[in-house]
């Protein structure tokens, strides 16, 4: 065997990778360093979210549960909380299914409930005036945010039905 054969027989290719495979790996962490991160590191938008999808639960679950229980159920909404009880006032919270502590959304930093309402859903789910008990018409809740890029958000409970939605 020749010398140059001996060479090429234990010849390794190359192993690495290219310039461009480089270019394209920081373009691609550069995008992502730029756009995803800080959405990740910024949770006050993600918690003021969160409260909102936290609060339409309360207000359902407290709409279910006038039904199931086949009696009054009420909805308290202060400037920060908005809760479930069985007597007017919030004196009687109801029981969080997994917590077991009291049915009740509280709102983080930066994010508040306008205006303080109190309303009912009698036995088959229709909303009623928390305060004379006399059937309701649409009501809205709003929340309202001063945390950067984070919109004003709100959920309506339907006349009539007591659909709950955002």
């Amino acid at each position: 065997m020749t010398r140059y054969a001996a060479l090429m027989k234990s010849h390794k290719p190359p192993t690495g990778f290219t310039i461009t495979e480089l270019v394209v790996t920081i373009l691609i962490a550069g995008l992502l360093a730029a756009v995803a991160i800080p959405r990740f590191v910024g949770k006050d938008a993600f918690e003021s979210r969160g409260f909102h999808d936290e609060s339409l639960g309360v207000v359902r679950f407290a709409q279910k549960t006038a039904i199931a229980w086949r009696r009054q159920i009420f909805v308290c909404v202060t400037t920060i909380r908005v809760a479930a009880a069985a007597a007017s006032g919030c004196a009687i919270p109801i029981t969080h299914p997994a917590t077991r502590g009291p049915l009740a959304a509280n709102a983080p930093g930066g994010v508040t409930l306008p205006v303080p309402v109190e309303f009912r859903f009698d036995g088959a789910g229709r909303p009623l005036d928390g305060i004379s008990g006399n059937p309701s018409g649409q009501i809205t809740i709003p929340i309202s945010s001063t945390i950067a890029d984070d919109p004003a958000r709100q959920i309506v409970v339907e006349a009539e039905t007591g659909y709950v939605h955002p």
